[in-house]
């Protein structure tokens, strides 16, 4: 079935008043000294402490983080981009997707001519972390894996639609006691019993006023301030929870029907750019978790599927992915 993206309807008027539209594994990895496993392939710690210490002798600032007993998000940093490259490169030789010599050659010519970051702790831990990761990886290497993840990203930036119906968990709501992350799980959990029930608490909340509603189809190109968000990757008869921004307090939990990869475009939406295709690159990256399995040490945390990332805890993800109980499995 192909899905003709239709205009914007109430979740665009959501994510403005958001102010965003643009104008782990318990039991961890049963391998001796293994930081991950990624389909059966082990990442060793040692591999991720070389990386940290090359970081901190050739990128300064980073060790503020030191300082201030920080150096977790730089091993979290380092070991969630050698899971990306596994999942990368995996991915790519399914789709058989490649990537110029010369380009690889060029970016890797720009990431050698970085410049080191200011030492004076104003740099925030997240962009430091990312530019560690930059200098202390094989510039080639890097270059190469953020070049497919924009190709990856482009080969469905401009086909990519999602229906789905969703709940807004906002401050000031009536969700309950408890954080407005905890209310976002409680209610995905909740969604996630079964097709019957989601369908009743959904009109449910339409009813009683709340921010919510149903059949939302929408594209990364109608929406790239949210294209880099769990929604986007997540399958049809799956629930998915998360923050469409870290300085918005709302959070989203969004039922989706639908994941159509060869959707016609809206008329009125943008053409696709390479930050666009940057950002959607991660999401697409879900499906080849699920073929492969993520598996993350407990001294490091667990693999956040929501976030594509490696998150401390449970309780720290950017959010939650649930399939639907007794729901037919998505293609």
């Amino acid at each position: 079935m192909t899905t003709v993206i239709r205009r914007r309807g109430p979740f665009f008027a959501l994510l403005a008043v958001l102010g965003l539209v643009l104008t782990a594994c318990a039991s961890g990895p049963s391998q001796v000294n293994a930081a991950a496993i990624v389909g059966g392939k082990a990442i060793a710690v040692n591999r991720v402490q070389q990386l940290v210490d090359r970081a901190l002798e050739i990128e300064p600032a980073t060790r503020t983080l030191a300082d201030q007993r920080k150096l977790d998000l730089l091993s979290r940093g380092m070991l969630r981009q050698l899971v990306l490259h596994e999942l990368i490169e995996s991915y790519a030789a399914k789709h058989r997707l490649t990537v110029e010599s010369a380009d690889v050659t060029e970016l890797a010519r720009q990431l050698r001519e970085l410049e080191p970051l200011p030492t004076d702790g104003t740099v925030p831990p997240t962009a430091l972390v990312q530019q560690a990761v930059n200098r202390a990886f094989d510039p080639e290497a890097i270059a190469r894996d953020h070049l497919l993840m924009t190709k990856i990203g482009q080969a469905q930036a401009a086909t990519l639609a999602v229906t789905f119906d969703f709940i807004l968990i906002a401050p000031g709501g009536a969700g309950g006691a408890g954080s407005l992350r905890a209310q976002a799980v409680d209610k995905a959990r909740e969604l996630a019993q079964g097709l019957d029930q989601a369908g009743k608490i959904l009109d449910a909340e339409i009813a009683g006023g709340a921010q919510a509603a149903k059949n939302e189809t929408i594209s990364p190109a109608q929406a790239p301030e949210i294209a880099d968000s769990a929604l986007f990757g997540t399958p049809a008869n799956s629930v998915v929870a998360f923050q469409p921004g870290d300085e918005n307090a709302g959070w989203v939990v969004a039922l989706v029907r639908e994941r159509d990869t060869k959707a016609k475009p809206a008329a009125e939406a943008p053409a696709p750019d390479a930050r666009l295709s940057t950002a959607l690159g991660p999401r697409l990256l879900q499906s080849t978790v699920a073929d492969l399995g993520v598996k993350i040490s407990p001294r490091y945390g667990l693999w956040d599927l929501a976030g594509m990332t490696v998150a401390p805890s449970e309780g720290e993800t950017k959010g939650v992915v649930i399939p639907v109980k007794n729901a037919p499995v998505a293609p």
